[in-house]
């Protein structure tokens, strides 16, 4: 049994509550022993002067966690993507576009999302530049993408190293005799493209699929 216990009341799908005091607590109960019935522990928990208001959902046919809908990203609604299907889907395009064609697409499509990524987390909380790559690594942890590094970022060359563990497009593409991080390498490019506000390249020199530990990605101002 999934118990959802709120601190404040939702509004409709998608809505997403503004005030500041707000917070919820979830989690998965084993009732098969309980003393209680579910509509006994709902009102004892409804006595409790911080609970706004529980909810209560079994997790059948399977076990599935579908009480926090919509799903956040930060204020923003998600969507979850198991890796299977973002591999199914790529490799659908990849046969049409072959691997160069699709690799330029996902690079360029890359781009833009990163450069969107960066003026969102900017205007949103305010961030300078140092604060604003922190908080990149922090939300593309929070979305199951990698765990990011950034290594010697230098604001005047124009110039770092990014390591990606477990990058989610490597994982996706399983094994390759090449490297396969090009929609990371352009949302990395457009990245720091804003951070640095003056356009930048990034070059995936290892990567996960081809058999190294980690991602790894140089980013380099344009010749």
């Amino acid at each position: 049994m999934h118990a959802n216990v709120r601190r404040y009341m939702a509004g409709g799908v998608g809505d997403v509550p503004s005030y500041l005091e707000v917070g919820f607590w979830s989690s998965f109960i084993d009732i098969s022993k309980a003393k209680q019935s579910i509509d006994e522990l709902e009102k004892e928990l409804r006595k409790l002067g911080v609970v706004v208001d529980v909810l209560f959902e079994e997790p059948k046919p399977a076990p599935f966690e579908v009480m926090h809908f919509p799903i956040l990203h930060g204020k923003g609604r998600a969507v979850i993507m198991p890796v299977a299907v973002i591999w199914t889907l790529w490799e659908g395009l990849e046969k049409i576009l072959q691997p160069s064609g699709l690799a330029a697409v996902h690079y360029d499509a890359g781009k833009n999302t990163g450069v969107h990524t960066a003026k969102r987390l900017k205007q949103k909380y305010d961030l300078g530049k140092t604060d604003l790559i922190s908080s990149f690594a922090q939300a593309m942890k929070a979305t199951g993408w990698g765990i990011i590094e950034f290594h010697e970022v230098d604001f005047r060359r124009l110039s770092g190293t990014i390591i990606i563990k477990e990058c989610f497009e490597a994982v996706a593409w399983r094994k390759k005799p090449y490297k396969v991080c090009h929609w990371t390498r352009g949302v990395l490019a457009g990245f720091m493209s804003t951070v640095f506000e003056k356009t930048v390249e990034a070059v995936e020199v290892k990567c996960l699929a081809t058999g190294d530990k980690h991602c790894e990605f140089k980013i380099q101002s344009q010749p």
